[in-house]
């Protein structure tokens, strides 16, 4: 689909900048609840999984040269449950309306469906994407392109005042919680994938993708906790974020709760809420004022009611649209 006056081309690493402004005047004018800062974009685009000549577009005005849009897939190899492919991008509010939107998906939806139909394995696979739930725009051109909302994610918010009492490091029988060891990185990671493997949506954590999420932009190891068990196993991770670009926008200076799972033989005793509790802790310490944790809506774990009895309130909503593509028949 062509649209006058912009040409679409394959992302260079010449680009990265400009993509970076782009998103930074496209998330003004929707009013995200985020700054995004160069080596966040370079992160995601420079990922191994990130093909520039075949996996990214950029719309370019003809007139300036100005990148005015962009969209990528992002595909996540998995051999367990299910793979997936997400679809990210942005158009700059000048050239919203016009159709460039549509032109983007109308690329990015079928290079999604070869990338996932280039698995030799019989998995579910599905295209995904997100927006807050106020971005109605985006919503309708989702819904044009295909894909249908399936799920609903929560952003819940509490301030750290009146915190819980703050856990023993041996508070529960049989288990220990102490400071986010990097030298057992592998270990804590191996851990997360089998905490998470009956989540909706869930695959497992490559290397690749552990290290930029605990070494990358945002990675608090600091103020990050594993719980470990009498023979020093982990059975539980928390690991938290901080976005110190985020706070004049906000109001206010936030630690994120990024990443929280217990392995199924130690859930139900208290262990995601000890991790939560000393978390909290440690944001106050730290100097920040609030606490910000993500939570499936459909959570079938009860950890929304979880999040409800530590203080968090609902503060923002997303919602995951998807189309289901269909396994190639084999031979």
């Amino acid at each position: 689909m062509d649209v006058p006056g912009v040409t679409m081309r394959a992302l260079s690493a010449d680009d990265l900048p400009a993509v970076h402004a782009l998103v930074a005047a496209s998330n003004e004018h929707d009013r995200l609840p985020i700054v995004v800062v160069l080596e966040e974009i370079e992160q995601d685009l420079d990922d191994v999984q990130v093909r520039h000549a075949t996996d990214v577009r950029v719309a370019v005005e003809d007139a300036s040269g100005t990148i005015v849009g962009y969209v990528y897939a992002f595909h996540i190899p998995s051999e367990v449950n299910e793979e997936r492919c997400y679809v990210f991008g942005a158009v700059h509010p000048a050239w919203r309306f016009r159709g460039l939107g549509t032109a983007l998906m109308a690329w990015a939806v079928p290079r999604a469906e070869a990338l996932l139909r280039s698995t030799p394995h019989d998995l579910p696979r599905y295209i995904r994407t997100d927006a807050y739930d106020w971005l109605e725009a985006d919503h309708r051109l989702f819904a044009r392109c295909g894909l249908e909302p399936v799920r609903y994610f929560e952003e819940l918010l509490r301030p750290l005042t009146d915190l819980p009492p703050e856990p023993a490091p041996d508070v529960i029988a049989g288990l220990r919680i102490i400071p986010w060891p990097m030298d057992r990185n592998e270990e804590i990671r191996q851990a997360k994938n089998v905490s998470f493997a009956d989540h909706w949506g869930s695959t497992p954590t490559s290397v690749a993708s552990w290290a930029d999420m605990t070494t990358g932009h945002g990675a608090f190891p600091e103020h990050s906790f594993v719980a470990v068990d009498d023979e020093d196993r982990i059975v539980a991770h928390c690991w938290n974020a901080r976005y110190e670009d985020d706070d004049e926008l906000l109001g206010r200076s936030d630690g994120w709760i990024s990443s929280l799972g217990t392995t199924p033989g130690w859930r139900g005793r208290g262990v995601a809420s000890a991790l939560i509790a000393t978390s909290l802790h440690a944001f106050a310490s730290a100097g920040l004022t609030h606490a910000s944790i993500g939570v499936d809506g459909a959570s079938p774990t009860g950890a929304h009611r979880l999040y409800r009895s530590l203080g968090f309130e609902p503060h923002r909503r997303t919602i995951t649209h998807q189309i289901v593509v269909s396994v190639p028949a084999r031979p």
